[in-house]
């Protein structure tokens, strides 16, 4: 010590620099910062605890492992791998995260997950999903999303735009606006307008209007009003109430017909007719006939249906020219019995009417000049009136 005081008198000189060697065993030196905090890059090991320290920034580099601790603040760093078992209000910019375990997300923006399972989205948008399988949950709306696939098991409410091979199982469909069923069964229609129907059975429910349209086949159905334009072949076992104002009823087989009107029956069996309110009639008429020397008959008329029936001959002329006249009746068209006949022919400008006194199924009317020679013409109708 008193050579140090002798040849040192300046305590600056005796100052030294503690020095290192790298891999190549050149000597480095030991830097500090102004406030001597040692400064310098860790390459490998495990650090437990820097004592004194309560926040460390890192600003490039790479950190293999971070076994246990809590980082408060990350920017612009990129983890490539391992487990981040617990993140707390941390935003992730850009970037794959591959596995995300367990845990919360409170906002996603942006973000693409190309795979995995997503177990709840409590609130938020998602834009687009691709190839993703939603297992459980509640989706409170969905706008311009497309499903392709799967099993949507309850939508609640909203409005789906388009419906392609899709299977709807069971549940309330509020309102379908414009859509098209090409297959399956629609178990319940409460309310609505169905436009347009093609292929398609309904089997049960209450249809309340079929404004146009055809229904090829209904069974077990009751239609309680409203108008059915055509019934082109099928059964009707039960009708109240209905009007038929036009058509063929092929076959009544079993019920009562309240009132019929303006109505033709061209075949078939009535059993029971309780009351007819208007008897039928029917009219034929042969205008300005001459006459010959011989009779000669008009077509037969079938007067089985009839309950009163008589011809009106009336004589035109000319002159003083006669016309006789006979009522023939037969039962099988072929021979003719003559039933009443005019006594002294019917004078030019008369009238005389033929009332037949016996029945048969046909009945028809003969007619000849008087005299030989001295033709003349005449008017004939036949008037029938239904029982």
């Amino acid at each position: 010590m008193p050579n140090f005081t002798t040849f040192n008198t300046n305590p600056d000189n005796l100052r030294t620099l503690i020095f290192g060697q790298d891999s190549t065993g050149t000597a480095q030196p030991v830097r500090t910062d102004t406030s001597g905090n040692v400064v310098g890059i860790i390459l490998d090991g495990t650090i437990s605890n820097i004592s004194g320290l309560t926040t460390v920034t890192i600003n490039a580099g790479t950190i293999t492992n971070i076994l246990n601790g809590t980082i408060t603040s990350v920017l612009g760093a990129t983890i490539t791998a391992g487990t981040i078992t617990s993140v707390l209000g941390a935003t992730v910019t850009a970037g794959t995260l591959t596995n995300l375990l367990n845990g919360t997300i409170t906002n996603v923006l942006g973000a693409t997950i190309t795979a995995g399972t997503l177990t709840n989205l409590l609130d938020g948008t998602i834009t687009s999903v691709l190839g993703a399988t939603i297992t459980a949950g509640t989706i409170t709306s969905v706008l311009g999303a497309t499903i392709t696939a799967g099993t949507l098991t309850n939508l609640l409410n909203g409005t789906i735009t388009s419906v392609l091979g899709a299977t709807i199982t069971a549940g309330t469909i509020t309102s379908v606006l414009g859509a098209t069923v090409t297959a399956g069964t629609l178990t319940n229609l409460l309310n609505g307008t169905i436009t347009n129907v093609l292929g398609a059975t309904i089997t049960a429910g209450t249809l309340t209007n079929l404004l146009n349209g055809t229904i090829t086949s209904v069974l077990g159905a009751t239609v309680t009003a409203g108008t059915l334009t055509n019934l082109l072949n099928g059964t009707i076992t039960s009708v109240l109430g209905a009007t038929i104002t036009a058509g063929t009823l092929t076959n009544l087989l079993n019920g009562t017909i309240t009132s019929v009107l303006g109505a033709t029956i061209t075949a078939g069996t009535l059993s029971s007719v309780t009351s007819i309110s208007q008897k039928s009639f029917q009219e034929n008429q042969l205008i300005a006939t001459p006459t010959a020397n011989t009779f000669t008959p008009l077509p037969a008329v079938t007067t089985s249906v009839f309950g009163t029936y008589s011809f009106f001959v009336y004589n035109r002329g000319p002159g003083i020219n006669r016309v006789d006249a006979q009522v023939e009746i037969s039962a099988n068209g072929t021979n003719w019995y003559t039933d009443v006949a005019t006594v002294t022919g019917i004078l030019s400008g008369s009238v005389d009417v033929l009332v037949p006194q016996r029945f048969l199924k046909y009945t028809r009317l003969s007619y000849r000049s008087s005299l030989i020679g001295a033709p003349s013409t005449i008017d004939v109708f036949f008037n029938g009136q239904g029982t």
